[in-house]
């Protein structure tokens, strides 16, 4: 099954979203020391950098322009779901839970020292959805598809991963990370980002990417053990797989390239 286009295939400029990206995040980076830590609402230590969130969306607004761009952009973002892609969506909600567990299996987890209630799942689930739209709506819907004609799958997943986790480079500082941990976390991250980019090729839209983001937000909020260099060995068998995967059900498919 040949993979669905999730939004207008007009190329966008991604250059100048890449760097308004960056200074609109350059804002959160500068407001961090003077605003409460928003880790007191949500079970992660998360520095307020990390509501730079918004970046992405609104840096791709910008340069749609107005309403009609704007409706332009985001017409067939999220594609109406088909049974066919039935297997894609439950792959974008289960596999991040299943890396995060594997990885903290790997690092040696016990069992959860602290009983997590429903309610608590289900706030972050609320709060970690909404940030992923944010997000996914840039990476996404602007980004993605134009680095997929040109670049393919895989080096598509690796241009926007590699930028994605410079973006979140300083806010791993802030948090108190060592250079080995942020290390770690940006190579995970070029590995999320090309699962992402197959989610999104696979013809989920994207909805894909997104429950995929939310879902590994909320389950490395909840691991009792989170080592990113262990993750990153997990994510990329996952990326693997995922890829595989896309081969054996589209074959013909050659849309975006692998």
């Amino acid at each position: 099954m040949a993979a669905r286009p999730s939004v207008d295939e007009t190329d966008q400029p991604i250059g100048p979203f890449v760097m308004l990206v960056f200074s609109f995040g350059a804002v959160f980076y500068v407001l961090g020391p003077l605003l409460d830590d928003p880790s007191r609402t949500v079970l992660a230590e998360l520095p307020v950098s990390a509501l730079m969130f918004v970046c992405p969306v609104i840096a791709a607004a910008v340069l749609v322009r107005g309403r009609e761009g704007v409706r332009a952009w985001l017409r067939g973002v999220w594609p109406r779901p088909r049974l066919s892609d039935a297997p894609w969506y439950a792959v974008s909600v289960v596999l991040m839970p299943l890396v995060v567990a594997a990885a903290a299996v790997a690092a040696g987890a016990g069992p959860p020292g602290a009983v997590v209630t429903w309610d608590a799942v289900f706030g972050l689930a609320v709060l970690y959805l909404i940030s992923a739209v944010a997000e996914e709506l840039g990476w996404s819907a602007y980004a993605t598809g134009p680095l997929l004609r040109r670049l393919g799958t895989l080096r598509a997943g690796a241009v926007i991963g590699v930028i994605w986790a410079l973006w979140h480079v300083l806010p791993y500082v802030q948090q108190g990370h060592g250079l080995d941990w942020i290390v770690g976390q940006c190579v995970f991250t070029v590995g999320f980002r090309i699962v992402l980019v197959h989610l999104y090729a696979a013809g989920t839209g994207v909805t894909g990417p997104t429950l995929a983001h939310a879902a590994y937000n909320v389950s490395w909020s909840l691991s009792p053990v989170y080592d990113p260099a262990i993750a990153a060995v997990c994510v990329f068998i996952a990326a693997v797989a995922v890829g595989a995967a896309r081969s054996i059900t589209a074959p013909t498919d050659s849309s975006y390239g692998r």
